[in-house]
């Protein structure tokens, strides 16, 4: 079941990723990458490579602070490598273990602790979330009169709202312990065990809610980075985009990834295209600012792989497929 659903993952993003550089035109798409080499975009590749990496660093300090409300003293350092473990997992085996599953593994066989590890990795995946949704709330009230999108400010404030209530019963015994018992009841897909662990997570850090508002500025400030990242990217390109309309595609690009797909691809793409339609770019350079927001991670993480090789130790899958299973 595992294999098909996988297959059905590339089936969906290849095709869709195929039929939107059929629309672009594989020529078009050439041509706006050949802007970087002879227009000295390689400048601003690098620059966009370095505000990635910075990106990383402020997400890995993200997961040292969830990580120290335990107690446990692990440095932003040895996180950040971790990080980039499991960037690399994500980018390129993305058919077997993912990124947060081997972030959770290595986290446990540096604590010895598993219930922080799933813990912190699970609240900080919650919480990265809500950041981006904050900021996509902002973005389109900021920017609502060029947007005129009634139904997209409706969304997202509904999924906002969504998570700001699960928060809110989160750190509320009275009214989790009957979500609890209902959760019990819940067995098709494993869909009340998944609910509860998600509770148990943030209730780990009820008793330190400051936590959660430096982590909300941390990430609100690693979402900023990486839009300026994308947007010294559109000029690696040559395109004339406006930094504070990116504020609203990046955002919500980030959160179509989440559909069913292979690493967000083919989704992410169409998300840019259709996007960035509303102020005059064209296909071909969509998708190749869209491309790049990926080639610069897939690059990066490579480094993920020599310092998991560096690591010296031995993946055991059948622990991994323990910890991919509990999630």
């Amino acid at each position: 079941m595992h294999h098909l659903r996988t297959v059905a993952k590339a089936v969906v993003s290849l095709g869709l990723l195929g039929y939107l550089i059929y629309l672009a035109g594989p020529e078009q798409i050439l041509a706006v990458f050949s802007k970087i080499w002879y227009d000295g975009g390689i400048v601003f590749i690098f620059l966009a490579a370095g505000l990635f990496l910075f990106s990383l660093l402020l997400l890995s300090l993200r997961w040292q602070l969830l990580v120290s409300g335990y107690g446990l003293n692990i440095s932003t350092r040895q996180l950040f490598k971790f990080y980039l473990i499991g960037l690399f997992f994500n980018n390129f085996l993305p058919t077997g273990i993912g990124g947060d599953v081997l972030r959770i593994y290595n986290l446990i066989q540096e604590s010895g602790n598993r219930t922080i590890s799933f813990a912190s990795v699970l609240t900080e995946r919650l919480l990265g979330i809500s950041s981006t949704l904050l900021l996509t709330i902002i973005s389109l009230i900021v920017l609502y009169n060029q947007i005129k999108s009634h139904l997209l400010l409706i969304i997202a404030f509904a999924m906002m709202f969504a998570v700001i209530l699960f928060f809110y019963i989160a750190f509320n015994k009275r009214l989790v312990d009957p979500i609890d018992t209902l959760c019990q009841k819940i067995t098709i897909f494993r869909l009340g065990e998944r609910i509860k662990k998600f509770f148990d997570a943030i209730r780990f850090y009820s008793n330190s809610k400051q936590i959660f508002f430096k982590i909300l500025l941390v990430s609100l400030l690693s979402q900023i980075v990486i839009i300026l990242k994308t947007f010294v990217l559109s000029l690696a390109l040559g395109l004339n985009l406006n930094l504070g309309y990116l504020f609203f595609v990046v955002p919500i690009t980030f959160l179509l990834t989440m559909l069913p797909s292979i690493n967000g691809i083919g989704f992410r793409d169409g998300g840019y295209v259709i996007l960035l339609a509303r102020v005059g770019v064209d296909k071909a350079s969509a998708l190749s600012l869209s491309f790049l927001t990926l080639l610069i991670p897939m690059l990066i993480s490579i480094a993920g792989a020599i310092l998991f090789m560096l690591q010296k130790k031995i993946i055991r899958e059948e622990e991994v497929d323990i910890v991919e299973k509990s999630i």
